[in-house]
């Protein structure tokens, strides 16, 4: 007669075996959610003006980047923001906003145009004196002409929304 294991023929081996491997799930998920890559010694960020090397002759974009970098960072928490002399900063400009036709075929009249805007961002570690990436930042927005410049503008601000949440998360999950 062969010995087999107790485990093998205890009758709550499923519920055990599944016990143990819903564990590991929960555990593994757990460990997913934390999320990010803030380097541990970094509690502290400050946020730079936002500076403009655009040509597009608009300086209140430089103040609504800035406002929304701040923004989703106070409102992420993952950093305390501070004015100055924070264990990281960031840096960042405008360097395109520009706003270009859209393809159109022959004999179609031009409804909608597109807007592009890109931010360099620097992400620095001011604890160790040393950068942790820079990167550019894009997104285009389409709006429509008969709307003229209440739609650019809004079309504008929406690609900064979307380069702030995107340097946010570069942030804190070092993609």
């Amino acid at each position: 007669m062969k010995k087999q294991s107790f485990f093998c023929h205890h009758p709550l081996r499923k519920l055990l075996l599944s016990s143990l491997l819903s564990a590991a799930l929960v555990w593994t998920g757990c460990y997913s959610l934390v999320g990010g890559s803030v380097p541990p010694h970094l509690k502290t960020i400050a946020i730079a003006t936002v500076a403009d090397r655009t040509s597009f002759g608009q300086p209140v974009w430089r103040e609504v980047a800035t406002q929304l970098l701040i923004e989703r960072f106070r409102n992420d928490n993952t950093l305390q923001l501070v004015d100055r002399s924070g264990d990281a900063e960031l840096r960042a400009a405008l360097t395109t906003i520009a706003e270009e036709p859209v393809t159109l075929r022959a004999g179609e009249v031009e409804r909608e145009r597109k807007i592009r805007v890109a931010m360099e961002v620097e992400y620095y570690d001011a604890v160790k004196s040393r950068t942790i990436w820079r990167r550019t930042f894009t997104s285009e927005q389409f709006f429509l002409i008969a709307q003229a410049a209440i739609a650019r503008d809004q079309a504008i601000r929406t690609a900064l929304e979307q380069i702030a949440s995107d340097v946010l998360l570069a942030v804190i999950s070092d993609w």
